[in-house]
């Protein structure tokens, strides 16, 4: 390690060599995509000239979680076939390319493979296994076979980053969403404090979700916020919307619930404990017990959430469910 270091500190970075714009296929991102092929001017200055070094080289990745929604996968054909006409490079990453992990190659096949469920009591772990690790995984492989760097290990990250400068990560974030941006350089990871640098275009152009969807609608497009359909962190109005259009779907969360809820069931009733770690008792002297076997939403079943969505929102028109779906992205809890 002290030797690769040495010879690090031998190169003189020359700029930004490579930008990558990270493809959730939803408003932000697509705005973003579109923003760099129409190179997109505000105050006269172009989009690639602001957000992309003139060396740089451009490719847009973007990991398929294996529960997107219809819609979502429609507009990753519309972004692929623009980058053709665009002769962009689009990478999309699927689980038989060998990114995925063994124990993530999607969000269903985790689920059943190990009979779990996420859910708003568990730490959010399926973006970062299912997005983001895959695309790193992807680029190391990538800068090795295209500019040379050691493979393995993340080592040849920060070989790039010595000779070619950070690589600039593009990330889809508007305007009102700036708790979700992180500092690269802040990472707990040496690799990436060294070698990456994100970029979040749309907070400096001071784009909102609206002025997003304005953009795509003068486009003709309407873009769905992008998120997996079997998402905890969904609201029920949405959860209503996949109710009504994607039943099958709903069908088969709901069985994943349950197989879950079946498998620990020990966990129905636990012994409460008190500040001092110690069992608590009732006023009775009895046990106090508490169900921790969790659901999507915590103790209380899916279905029983479905059925409260429906009772909620049974005046809502088909058009008007649609409508809010649109309108309203709920995974703003994800830090990029």
């Amino acid at each position: 390690m002290n030797n690769l270091n040495n010879q690090l500190e031998m190169f003189e970075p020359e700029g930004h060599k490579l930008t990558i714009l990270s493809l959730g296929a939803g408003q932000d991102s697509v705005v973003l995509l579109l923003m760099h092929i129409e190179n997109f001017k505000t105050n006269n200055i172009g989009f690639r000239d602001q957000f992309v070094h003139k060396n740089s080289d451009f490719l847009i990745i973007m990991s398929n979680t294996g529960n997107e929604f219809p819609a979502t996968l429609k507009i990753v054909e519309y972004c692929n076939l623009r980058c053709i006409e665009a002769g962009i490079d689009f990478v999309y990453i699927t689980k038989d390319m060998g990114y995925h992990s063994k124990s993530w190659p999607s969000l269903v096949e985790f689920y059943e493979s190990h009979d779990t469920i996420g859910s708003k009591a568990f730490p959010k772990t399926c973006s970062a296994n299912l997005k983001i690790y895959p695309i790193y995984r992807f680029i190391e492989r990538y800068i090795s076979d295209k500019y040379g760097v050691v493979y393995g290990k993340k080592k040849g990250f920060r070989e790039f980053a010595a000779i070619h400068g950070k690589i600039v990560m593009i990330i889809g974030i508007s305007k009102g969403e700036e708790k979700r941006t992180s500092d690269a350089s802040q990472s707990k990871n040496r690799w990436y404090r060294e070698s990456i640098q994100h970029s979040y275009p749309l907070i400096e152009l001071q784009y909102d979700r609206q002025k997003c969807q304005d953009f795509l609608h003068t486009r003709k497009l309407r873009v769905i916020p992008s998120n997996c359909i079997f998402c905890p962190f969904l609201s029920k109005e949405e959860l209503e919307y996949i109710s009504r259009f994607h039943p099958e779907e709903l069908k088969h969360w709901v069985k994943l619930e349950q197989n879950k809820l079946n498998r620990f069931q020990h966990l129905n009733k636990v012994q409460k404990l008190d500040a001092n770690g110690k069992p608590a008792l009732d006023r009775h002297g009895e046990p106090k017990l508490q169900n921790k076997n969790y659901g999507v939403f915590g103790v209380k079943p899916l279905p029983v959430v479905i059925k409260e969505a429906k009772e909620e929102f049974a005046d809502w028109s088909d058009e008007r469910v649609r409508d809010y779906r649109y309108s309203h992205g709920h995974c703003v809890s994800t830090s990029y």
